[in-house]
């Protein structure tokens, strides 16, 4: 077996666990909230014991930040952090020197880890586009590097794609939300090179038994199901690695309503037919209801409506978590 290099070797080490993929929260004016982005890192850290931290994303709506934005959320994140979780700060973009930019400055801060959108353009781009520029933006620092499968780039890196791109020397994970069958065929292609991940809570358990993955990347779930006095996916996790399955599935199960409830508020705006839409307007008006308030979205994002929001008040009543962290 061809020995892994530092960054893959890296990945196997620190990507376990539970990672959460968090919103930027802004002031009613518009600008990074950096007093209460700082907080609800701790928060996420001491209260809801994560593993790692993926920031500036598309829950952290990176398309509406400018350059300098973006940088500033990457240094507030890994400086809250302290050290005490590994960061992983997102630095796609449409413009090669935009991305290389911020991968040199996560580098220049410390992040663990960055990783990168498929390159969008206008059209679907050919292998040869891709890999081209995977090679090139992978080189412009020594941080270990993520590749993120999202369909939010119009396309799809297929298996055979991934697999070529898995030789790269700081290509050491992949966040691959696409469906089961392609999600193992990944899986069983490089799982021995890079770390490969989905951001599903629902399958996180039976990809991490079944099929030995090492991480659940990243989702809002973790902030959304969970508060201090009760956290269940890391407590069926923590089950599920002492040995105890049966007690892990039977915990899992419980979170069935919850998940009825993330389907209906965040996946099925994205996957509306006739035009969806990216649903962080849902998710900081949950989060808030919690009582963990992460501000407006930007635009062309629009707030919830009344009508919507004491719904989605109500739903959050009926599963316990309406100001559950008020106290």
């Amino acid at each position: 077996m061809t020995a892994l290099s530092p960054a893959k070797e890296t990945a196997f080490e620190k990507i376990t666990g539970l990672w959460i993929a968090i919103p930027t929260p802004f002031t009613p004016s518009g600008e990074i909230d950096e007093g209460t982005l700082r907080k609800t890192v701790d928060y996420y850290i001491e209260g809801l014991a994560v593993d790692g931290i993926f920031c500036g994303g598309v829950m952290g709506e990176f398309w509406s930040m400018t350059i300098e934005e973006r940088a500033r959320v990457h240094e507030l994140v890994v400086s809250a952090a302290t050290g005490r979780v590994p960061i992983m700060a997102h630095i796609g973009h449409h413009v090669y020197s935009e991305a290389a930019r911020l991968s040199r400055h996560a580098e220049e801060i410390g992040a663990d880890f960055v990783i990168a959108i498929n390159p969008y353009f206008p059209i679907k781009p050919s292998d040869d586009i891709v890999r081209d520029w995977y090679r090139r933006l992978t080189t412009e620092s020594a941080v270990p590097f993520f590749l993120f499968n999202t369909s939010y780039s119009g396309y799809a890196l297929s298996p055979q794609l991934i697999a070529e791109l898995s030789d790269l020397e700081t290509v050491c994970g992949i966040k691959n939300p696409k469906p089961m069958e392609h999600l193992l065929e990944v899986q069983d292609l490089v799982g021995d090179r890079i770390v490969v991940c989905d951001a599903d809570e629902g399958d996180w358990l039976g990809l991490h038994l079944d099929h030995g993955f090492p991480a659940l990347m990243s989702t809002p779930a973790l902030a959304m199901y969970q508060t201090p006095d009760r956290r269940p996916i890391l407590d069926y996790t923590r089950l599920a690695d002492a040995g105890d399955i049966d007690g892990a599935w039977a915990l899992q199960k419980t979170l069935d309503q919850e998940r009825d409830a993330f389907k209906r508020w965040m996946r099925d705006q994205w996957l509306a037919q006739g035009g969806g839409a990216i649903p962080i307007a849902e998710l900081k008006g949950w989060l808030g209801l919690m009582g963990l308030p992460q501000g407006p979205v930007r635009p062309p994002l629009i707030p919830l409506s009344d009508q919507r929001l004491e719904t989605l008040r109500a739903d959050l009543d009926g599963l316990g978590l309406l100001d559950s962290l008020a106290s």
